[in-house]
């Protein structure tokens, strides 16, 4: 038994240029690093039918949990509070 290739994706943007992802890990990578746009099509290589990248299930909710406010928020406050506390703890040595 010989293991199969990933399956490929196409990905046409609004001009109609086209693009042959090698995974759906790549086509991942793509859209959560912001070079998909929601509207760009893709569809699997062999495949006829094309669906808007912001619509495919498996990339469903990348942007959301990389956009987040809330984490961002916390962390910077967190990074607050312990500089705060470095600061404290560097005073009360001398």
């Amino acid at each position: 038994m010989t293991p199969r290739a990933p399956a490929r994706y196409v990905i046409r943007n609004r001009q109609g240029e086209e693009l042959v992802c090698p995974s759906l890990a790549d086509l991942h990578a793509l859209y959560a690093q912001g070079f998909l746009s929601d509207d760009d099509l893709v569809r699997q290589e062999g495949a006829e039918r094309w669906t808007p990248a912001g619509r495919m299930p498996a990339l469903h909710g990348v942007r959301d949990r990389r956009a987040d406010p809330r984490r961002m928020l916390v962390v910077l406050a967190a990074a607050m509070i312990l500089a705060l506390a470095l600061a404290l703890l560097a005073r009360g040595l001398r």
